[in-house]
């Protein structure tokens, strides 16, 4: 496999994410499991729920990175998968920003705008990290067993 073909395949790991922590969710959902349990398990209940406000954004930035990526080399896609998270803040802030655009005043919206601007921004900072990171340490895994061929330079 070419690293181009696995940065487009990394953009779908998201929605794998998403769906196994939606089945864990659901299992979970029908057992009586104790307080510490539902603590441990409270990032996976916020991925999974998480979709209600990321699937658009979200999906939004992989087809524009999709389309962005076509000729680019693993250096650059490296590069666009460390800012990609940075991306998907900017665009969770519009969607929010366009949610909230029905407030009764200038100063309410910019008051409440702040406050989720700043939780939504650090979750989405932070699973967005989660998700390359786990999709930079396939790669590697990939790499050390010769998986993923190594890109030739373009002579020049």
């Amino acid at each position: 496999m070419k690293p181009r073909t696995y940065f487009g395949l990394a953009l779908l790991f998201p929605y794998v994410l998403w769906i196994l922590c939606a089945l864990i969710v659901f299992g979970l959902s029908s057992l009586e499991t104790p307080e510490f349990l539902n603590t441990v398990f409270m990032p996976v209940f916020f991925y999974a729920f998480g979709i209600l406000l990321w699937f658009v954004p979200y999906t939004i930035l992989a087809i524009g990175l999709w389309f962005w990526s076509r000729g680019r080399s693993a250096a650059i896609l490296y590069k666009a998968g460390v800012v990609a998270p940075f991306l998907l803040v900017a665009l969770m802030l519009v969607e929010l920003l366009l949610v909230s655009l029905p407030a009764d005043s200038f100063a309410e919206l910019t008051r409440e705008l702040v406050g989720q601007s700043v939780m939504l921004g650090g979750f989405s900072l932070i699973f967005g990290y989660l998700c390359v990171g786990v999709a930079l340490g396939v790669l590697k895994l990939l790499r050390a067993r010769n998986l993923i061929a190594e890109e030739t330079p373009i002579p020049g």
